[in-house]
């Protein structure tokens, strides 16, 4: 029986004598924002009226009733109590929480009462903690704050997030009444998988007073179903099953685009003499290794699942908000949804932030998408030199490794965002004893061999070769382009055998970005945009970005877009070269998929989950077929890039047109396209692509105190290719120019367009890079590229259409 005891509660600043009306789950920041104490802290720059209340303590209360004590285990649970807590029970001290990643369970035999009873709950402040501890625990080393303690790193505040130290009750509280009956650390685990067998062992843990009368395993799916009947062991611990069951003709869990992501739910049903447990857990048969062979450029780095080579697309995953207790299952579902639709493959849960919702796994196992999972250590030193640390992270990597390890999406685990890195580059000290790789070297190895060894363990992201940012082994972090200030251009040159983070920065949605800043300050450099930029100089390097690549902005609105227009266009030219490069690169996940806030930041999907320019293009560059186009060494090539496990015939057309709407070449090619791997298309000389004049003219370029110019034909610049490659009757397109948009003899789209039912139909008569169609809502498609004489028939989602732009229009020329 469970007893919930969400709800209502009462909470007061501890030393106030007023009790407020709070809610569990929830925290304070929450509560004081319901009340109308506190502002919307995401609004103008009220994030700063925030800041006092990671000083304070807090006390939360709830008076229940029971009316039937006659159980032989009674349990207190908190499924997520932020983060240090004294936890008392009509007023019997039941004991501390120190750990933002734990399920607490307390033994309230003793004090619970039948009637009325009281739960109080003193929630610290974890500044004053993180102090009271570096007071006990002496230290050579200057720990930061957030080092401490167990508790989520991202509400310290980043380059793309607030500074909310949430401080609360954030999962559910409840009482767990039984007698003596439970199923805990179940376990499906694969050991043998082919077409025609699968091998399952089942491991249960029973919790009983007395020796189960009988327990039974059902296998089932929408098709299938099989009952086994285990055996029941017993041993100093208590009784245990350990079944291996065999699944003929098992259907597999693959990646989206690989195949069905498809899952079994195994049913486990335990009877005593006088009570009945159940549990349940769905999970996917499915086999994963990483890859790491010698070759010519080094050591692989490529994830194998169910025997096939995968090339992992996808995104960086933050927590989608800075106050935790306001994400419902649907916020889950919904951006689960969209990587899917972005034909993503893997998420990587980065290491500052949680380890996730329930929800979250469970719509990344039906979505195909895989994950890769860190533990939660992030750009940081930790004082694992100290037993007291060790110990409570050892509770929370069991507990988490226990509640996860049965979602097949979840395909390797990894000990911490570059902290590996840091220890070298940073911080220089090398590879240290302690600082954090005690665990990562030494506990993490040991706990997972013993809890999941099904999974690869990565030490940190990025770590491999050498240097733990190397580019011939494991996993690297490519920011010397965007936070180094490079050019774009120069993703072209990163041959990583793995690109777990790369990102550039654009604005949120314009409808987001006008609802959180007020209109007074809608200016590029406001104070208030500034409080919504959270990297050091971030919107210096968007304009930086900007005037190399397209130009300066007429206004606000027009920041906004060439911003995305921007961010897309690096990406694109990242990922583009990343699969030409499969399998020397077998991996683009880029920085990042959502937001926590509305912010100028990395990702494609920002807070109110509407979609920027990246996400468009992220549906094209992910698609299981990429045609690319690059000019090499006179001429132009087209590459087809497929994820398809099979050979495939294509049909691509080429055409290239300038920008007065001139058809100035094409060409029709059927090609065989081979399986999941790269084939060059198309191959000419320009001079034969009948585009050049004859007339040449300078590009600038600075090299050392010199200025010099690239010498280039006026043709080129008055030039845009387009190509659609046609696959099983689908279309796949692309387009390039021969230089940045910024250097092209650009000029306004000459276009029509009309409504009918639910679309909006484009029809250009001259070229464009960007069109743009202003909507309330996001619609199918947007910031699109478009070909003269052809329509584009775009899907709006029951959006309004205010108006539809070209990108050109919003330069300053």
């Amino acid at each position: 029986m469970r007893v919930s005891l969400d709800g209502k509660w009462k909470f007061r600043e501890v030393g106030s004598l007023e009790y407020l009306d709070g809610t569990v789950p929830g925290c304070v920041q929450l509560d004081l924002i319901n009340l109308d104490k506190l502002p919307d802290p995401f609004y103008g720059v009220n994030e700063v009226l925030f800041y006092s209340l990671e000083e304070k303590d807090f006390e939360y209360v709830k008076e229940f009733y029971v009316e039937n004590l006659d159980w032989q285990v009674k349990k207190l649970v908190f499924e997520g109590i932020d983060t240090v807590a004294d936890v008392y029970l009509n007023h019997f001290y039941l004991g501390r929480t120190n750990n933002m990643f734990l399920k607490y369970e307390f033994d309230v035999s003793t004090a619970l009462r039948e009637g009325k009873n009281i739960l109080k709950v003193i929630l610290y402040s974890p500044i004053k903690e993180a102090e009271r501890l570096k007071k006990i625990y002496q230290s050579k080393y200057d720990y930061p704050h957030r080092s401490w303690i167990r508790k989520a790193q991202y509400s310290y505040g980043w380059d793309w997030g607030p500074r909310i130290l949430q401080i609360g009750i954030f999962g559910s509280v409840y009482l767990e009444l039984n007698n003596g009956l439970e199923i805990t650390d179940e376990f499906i685990k694969t050991e043998h998988l082919s077409e025609d067998l699968a091998v399952v062992k089942v491991f249960a843990k029973i919790n009983s007073f007395e020796k189960p009368r009988s327990v039974e395993i059902e296998i089932s799916d929408s098709e299938y179903v099989k009952k086994v009947i285990p055996d029941v062991y017993k041993s100093k611990e208590g009784y245990f099953i350990e079944e291996r069951i065999e699944i003929e003709n098992p259907k597999l869990w693959f990646p989206n685009g690989y195949g069905e992501p498809h899952l079994y739910t195994f049913k486990i049903v335990v009877k005593t003499s006088n009570e009945e447990a159940t549990k349940m857990v769905t999970t996917g048969l499915r086999t994963v290794r990483i890859i790491k062979e010698k070759d010519e450029y080094g050591e692989s780095f490529i994830f194998e699942i169910n025997g096939q080579k995968i090339f992992a697309k996808g995104a960086n995953w933050i927590p989608a908000d800075s106050i935790l207790p306001r994400l419902k299952e649907d916020d889950y579902k919904a951006l689960i949804k969209m990587a899917k639709d972005a034909n993503m493959n893997m998420l990587r849960v980065w290491g500052g932030g949680i380890y996730e919702h329930d929800w979250f796994y469970s719509e990344c196992d039906k979505n195909g998408i895989m994950v890769w999972q860190d533990f939660m250590f992030a750009c940081a030193i930790y004082p694992d030199e100290f037993d007291f640390f060790v110990e409570n992270f050892k509770k929370e990597a069991e507990y988490q490794i226990k509640r996860l390890r049965n979602h097949p999406c979840i395909v390797l685990w990894c000990g911490n965002n570059e902290n590996n890195l840091g220890f070298r580059d940073w911080w220089h000290i090398g590879d240290p004893e302690f600082l954090g790789n005690r665990i990562y070297k030494k506990v993490l190895p040991q706990i997972l061999s013993e809890l999941d060894p099904t999974r690869p363990y990565h030490i940190s992201s990025p770590y491999g070769g050498e240097h733990p940012n190397s580019s011939t082994a494991g996993d690297k972090h490519t920011w010397d382009i965007w936070a180094g200030w490079k050019d774009y251009i120069y993703y072209k040159h990163d041959n990583a055998r793995f690109v777990s983070e790369f990102g550039f920065q654009a604005a949120a949605h314009l409808d987001t970005m006008k609802k959180y800043i007020p209109l007074k300050d809608q200016t590029i450099f406001s104070k208030t945009l500034r409080m919504h930029e959270k990297q050091e100089e971030g919107l210096e390097r968007l304009i930086r970005y900007m005037a190399g690549s397209i130009g300066l902005p007429k206004d606000f609105d027009s920041f906004v877009y060439l911003s995305q227009f921007v961010q897309k266009e690096a990406i694109k030219a990242a990922v583009e070269h990343y699969r030409k490069n499969k399998f020397r690169t077998a991996g683009a996940i880029y920085w990042q998929l959502n937001d926590c806030w509305p912010v100028i930041s990395w990702s494609s999907i920002d807070y109110l989950k509407r979609r920027k320019a990246l996400y468009y293009e992220s549906k094209r560059l992910f698609a299981k077929f990429l045609p690319v186009v690059e000019y090499e060494d006179g001429k132009l090539k087209v590459y087809v890039i497929s994820d398809e496990l099979v050979a495939k015939q294509g049909q691509l057309n080429i055409t290239i047109w300038n920008f007065d709407g001139q058809k100035l070449y094409e060409k029709n090619i059927t090609l065989e396209i081979p399986e999941n791997g790269v084939v060059e298309a198309f191959s000419e000389k320009v001079k034969n692509l009948n585009i050049l004049k004859g007339e040449w003219l300078y590009i600038p370029k600075h090299v050392e105190t010199a200025v010099i110019g690239d010498k280039i034909d006026r043709g080129l610049l008055e030039s845009i290719v387009f190509v659609s490659l046609f696959v099983d009757r689908v279309e796949y397109e692309n387009y390039f120019v021969f230089e940045k948009p910024v250097n092209l003899e650009l000029k306004p789209c000459q276009f029509e367009y009309r409504i009918e039912d639910d679309y909006i139909i484009i029809k250009p008569k001259t070229p464009a890079i960007c069109l743009i169609v202003e909507a309330d809502k996001d619609i199918q498609d947007n910031f699109i590229f478009a070909r003269p004489a052809r329509e584009y028939k775009i899907r709006l989602n029951g959006a309004q259409v205010s108006r539809v732009c070209d990108l050109v229009e919003m330069l300053i020329r």
